[in-house]
């Protein structure tokens, strides 16, 4: 395996830049007869450009940042994956993995990521990458707290992690700790952008009073998802699929949505739309090859597209993923040279099938 090496100096201004895009974005899980439905929205305050990646199972890997003894987490990936990436390969908002776990990100201002200690550090983005290499239920996702810790610089993250029975865990990083909920800890199957407990109260004591200091009606969007998946009739007209897609878009959408999307984790399929292309596009992951030996994949996820868009992805391109990475640091104000583009960008080219 290739050691990812960068100067010191570039990893802190990639943590600045992965950290900025703030939003009001929500996700949520929906039980249904034939399996569970997740959904969520992409919330930012710059245009939503993005790809979306196919990645292949069978690569070594290893994290950006060591511990305190010097250990740094080296891994093969298991499983492959369909992830939305706002910054490049490897750095995952949200994404289903072959066992049909699937994850998705929102900010947290009132978190905080822990101290450096003897486990591996990882990059906010590349979070969701590891748990959908190498895990496939919610208390494997759990476990890999054991292992890895984020490390990063900028406004905390949270995370809504879902498995293919419909377990489901809320991750957090509150006053350094990692904070899990799930089981009967998590009674309401979402996440919005205000600490879950919180979020939960507040839907649990039903008032407006509870709601007053939330940003971006946090705790709004946390109860309506709970109020749409309990209004669902599985027997009605509308399909699970539909009905997330139009709580995404009609009930807990903030103006600056960029991105809805919704996981049929049963049927390993996902439907998704932008800002920038509001017809709904649809994947299957069978339809595509995850073999390390096959072609790597990506698709701009705003696109002029429609329907099944599985025929238009195209060879991984890292010219095309390096200019999505400047694009973003541009709209941004953050400054950074050529040099250090390619650098950043070239640590996770650089990993290669294992022997």
């Amino acid at each position: 395996m290739r050691s990812p090496a960068v100067t010191a100096f570039c990893w802190v201004l990639l943590a600045c830049t992965l950290a900025g895009p703030g939003g009001a974005c929500t996700s949520f899980v929906m039980d249904t007869p034939d399996g569970p439905i997740f959904g969520c929205n992409l919330d930012l305050f710059i245009p939503g450009d993005g790809l979306v990646f196919v990645n292949p199972r069978g690569v070594e890997k290893e994290s950006v940042r060591s511990g305190t003894t010097g250990r740094t987490e080296k891994w093969v990936s298991e499983f492959g994956s369909v992830t939305f990436s706002l910054c490049g390969r490897e750095f995952v908002w949200g994404g289903m993995n072959e066992a049909g776990l699937v994850m998705s990100t929102m900010q947290l201002a009132a978190g905080e990521y822990p101290e450096r200690d003897e486990r591996a550090g990882v990059l906010d983005g590349n979070w969701g990458q590891y748990v959908l290499d190498t895990c496939s239920t919610v208390e494997e996702v759990i476990r890999t707290n054991d292992r890895i810790r984020v490390q990063d610089v900028g406004p905390p993250s949270h995370y809504l992690v879902s498995d293919a029975d419909g377990n489901c865990v809320a991750v957090e990083y509150i006053d350094g700790e990692f904070v899990s909920y799930s089981g009967a800890a998590l009674p309401v199957k979402a996440m919005s952008n205000m600490r879950y407990a919180r979020a939960l109260e507040a839907y649990q004591r039903g008032g407006p009073r509870w709601w007053w200091s939330n940003p971006g009606r946090s705790a709004q969007r946390f109860a309506m998802c709970q109020t749409r998946a309990d209004a669902f009739d599985p027997d009605g007209d509308t399909p699970a699929v539909n009905y997330a897609l139009g709580t995404l878009v009609y009930y807990v959408a903030a103006p600056q949505t960029r991105w809805n999307i919704v996981f049929d984790i049963a049927g390993r399929q996902l439907w998704y739309r932008s800002d920038q292309s509001p017809s709904y596009k649809h994947i299957a992951l069978a339809a595509f090859d995850f073999s390390c030996d096959a072609p790597r994949l990506m698709l701009d996820v705003n696109a002029s597209l429609e329907g099944d868009v599985e025929e238009h992805f195209r060879a991984y391109d890292p010219a095309v993923n390096l200019d999505l990475f400047r694009t973003f640091c541009e709209r941004y104000g953050i400054k950074v040279s050529e040099e250090g583009a390619r650098e950043l960008t070239g640590v996770f080219d650089a990993f290669e099938c294992a022997p």
